[in-house]
């Protein structure tokens, strides 16, 4: 049976979302990093941030470790 996956933070940039996850993997936490956001036309440019999920059993342990005050989850 798999894990369920649950959203523990936005970040305002992938980027910031990717050495989150960089650092939950550090410590064995497997994550999935899933962009959000909307393309613009033309050069108005693209307007991106990403949402973290980990497994429900190990959010605790990741909002712990990212220091996440309040463990808020978002849906």
């Amino acid at each position: 049976m798999a894990n369920k996956m649950i959203k523990i933070k936005f970040f305002n940039s992938i980027l910031e979302a990717q050495l989150a996850g960089n650092l939950l993997k550090e410590h064995g936490i497997q994550n999935w990093v899933q962009k959000k956001g909307m393309e613009f036309p033309g050069d108005l440019g693209d307007s991106y941030g990403a949402e973290l999920s980990v497994a429900e059993k190990d959010a605790e342990k990741a909002k712990e470790i990212l220091e996440i005050e309040g463990g808020k989850q978002e849906e």
